[in-house]
């Protein structure tokens, strides 16, 4: 249903996470709304927690706003304190890759709002990595000439 009016403390959390220390508790608040374009989204970080690999997206643009707690920010590497009322926008392609820690006692929430583009690709510089939003699939960063050959 499009144009629904929701109350978001019905939203309930669902928790994604990748390893043991990357995850989070999120709150699909545009999906249940009924967005196409848009994804809003609330995410609950925990005490120790890191929200994913750094990362940067070179089609989607990210905002994010600080709703509760604090965490650390890492913009290409570099702790910044990010609490409550602050707020950032990542644009596509700016090449800042960036992750929260959250290295308080409490959990940190924060809301993320972006586009949706089915030809994104996520960058991961700590890993050398791209994930290709089309094919949902990994690949190691490895620049070649359109006809060299990989190795078997």
């Amino acid at each position: 249903m499009k144009n629904k009016l929701i109350d978001v403390s019905d939203v309930g959390w669902e928790y994604w996470s990748h390893e043991k220390d990357y995850g989070s508790h999120q709150k699909h608040i545009g999906d249940t709304a009924g967005a196409e374009r848009v994804g809003v989204t609330m995410e609950k970080l925990a005490p120790g927690m890191t929200s994913a690999l750094s990362h940067y997206h070179t089609k989607e643009e990210e905002h994010i706003y600080a709703m509760q707690g604090e965490a650390t920010l890492y913009l290409d590497g570099e702790p910044h304190v990010f609490s409550e009322g602050k707020y950032i926008c990542f644009t596509a392609n700016s090449g800042v890759a960036h992750k929260f820690v959250n290295t308080s006692d409490a959990d940190f929430i924060f809301l993320v709002v972006g586009n949706r583009d089915a030809h994104d690709v996520v960058v991961y510089p700590e890993t050398n990595k791209v994930l290709v939003r089309s094919m949902n699939e990994v690949y190691s960063r490895r620049p070649s000439s359109y006809f060299d050959k990989d190795e078997d």
